[in-house]
C-alpha cells in the first residue's frame, strides 16, 4: 500500500488534539480539510479511528493501536528534520579527512585548529597513511578527502587541486656542517650517510626519480617513517637528511641545522587536496573544502 504522510500527519494531530477544531489551528487548515484527511484514511485502512465524544474525538481501539506507532515515527522524522538543520547549520557533523605525514606536518594542523575552534560541533576524523594509501582509502570511500603529496598518478576518478608548494632538501646537524658552507654537487652524496623517508612515501620516490634521472643511486644508511624523527636524527650527527625544507625551516633558522647547497637546483613539489569526482560530500565537507581553499 502507498503510504500518504500526509494523512498520518492529520491523524497524528487530531489524536494529540483529541479536537479536529484545535488539530485544524495547528495544521493551519480547514476543519473540513481535516475531517476529509480523516475520511480518507479510514477508507484506505478499512475501519474506524475515531469515535465522537462530548469533548471531541477519541480513539478507537484500532485508532489507538495505529497511533501507538505513528507518534513514535512521527517523532522520529522531527527527530531527523531537527539534526538535518544542525547538521546544515553546521552545529553537528562528521568529517572524515585522509592526510600524508608531511600534509599533517606542513598544512593540515593549523586548519584543523581553526576550524574545530569555528565549528566545535563537527567531529573530525583524521587517517594519517602514505600518499598510495591515502589514495585507495579515497576511492573506496573510507575518508571524504585527502592532503597528499603531489605528483601522483594519473587517475580519471580523482580531483586534486594543489594548495600548498614544497621545497626538497637536503640538511645536516654540526657534525656535517662544513658541507653546506660552499655548493657541492649531487654525486657527492653518495659519499655521506644519508637519513630518508623509507620507500613507500612519496616524497622519498620522488627524490629517488630525481637522482636516478641523474644516474644516482642513494642506499640510505637510515630509513624512517616521520619528518621530525629525520630532523633529529641529522641534528645528532647520524648523516644528512632528505626532507621537506618546510618542515625544518624553523630548525634552520635557529642555526640547529644547516641546508646543503647544489649546483643543480632541487624540485618543488606540492601538497594537493584530493576527491573523488562526482562524490555527493555532507555539509560538513563542503564547509571544510571551502575553508581550506580560503585558508592562504
Amino acid at each position: 500500500m502507498e503510504i500518504n504522510y500526509e494523512l498520518y500527519k492529520f491523524f497524528n494531530e487530531v489524536a494529540k488534539a483529541g479536537n479536529i477544531t484545535k488539530a485544524s489551528e495547528k495544521l493551519y487548515v480547514s476543519q473540513s480539510a481535516v475531517s476529509q484527511a480523516i475520511k480518507q484514511l479510514e477508507e484506505r485502512l478499512e475501519c474506524k479511528l475515531f469515535s465522537r465524544s462530548t469533548r471531541g474525538v477519541e480513539l478507537t481501539a484500532e485508532g489507538g493501536m495505529l497511533y501507538s506507532y505513528i507518534s513514535k515515527a512521527t517523532t522520529l522524522i522531527e527527530n531527523a528534520e531537527e539534526k538535518l538543520s544542525k547538521m546544515r547549520e553546521l552545529s553537528e557533523g562528521e568529517i572524515v579527512i585522509g592526510a600524508s605525514d608531511t600534509a599533517c606536518s606542513l598544512y593540515l594542523l593549523p586548519i584543523l585548529e581553526k576550524f574545530s575552534t569555528k565549528y566545535p560541533g563537527i567531529n573530525i576524523s583524521v587517517i594519517n597513511r602514505t600518499t598510495r594509501e591515502l589514495l585507495t582509502l579515497l576511492k573506496n570511500g573510507t575518508v571524504d578527502i585527502s592532503f597528499v603529496n603531489l605528483p601522483v598518478e594519473d587517475d580519471s576518478m580523482l580531483e586534486i587541486t594543489p594548495i600548498m608548494q614544497t621545497h626538497d632538501c637536503f640538511v645536516a646537524g654540526e657534525k656535517y656542517a662544513n658541507l653546506a658552507k660552499r655548493k657541492i654537487s649531487l654525486e657527492s652524496l653518495s659519499d655521506i650517510p644519508i637519513l630518508m623517508l623509507d620507500e613507500s612515501s612519496t616524497t622519498r620516490q620522488q627524490m629517488d626519480l630525481f637522482l636516478l634521472a641523474r644516474g644516482i643511486k642513494i642506499k640510505p644508511s637510515i630509513e624512517l617513517e616521520s619528518l621530525s624523527l629525520l630532523a633529529e636524527f641529522a641534528k645528532i650527527g647520524l648523516g644528512v637528511a632528505a626532507t621537506i625544507k618546510e618542515d625544518v625551516q624553523k630548525l634552520l633558522d635557529t642555526g640547529e641545522l644547516h641546508e646543503l647547497r647544489f649546483n643543480v637546483p632541487l624540485p618543488t613539489r606540492s601538497i594537493g587536496l584530493a576527491q573523488a569526482k562526482d562524490a555527493s560530500f555532507s555539509f560538513a565537507t563542503i564547509a571544510f573544502k571551502d575553508f581550506v581553499l580560503d585558508f592562504h
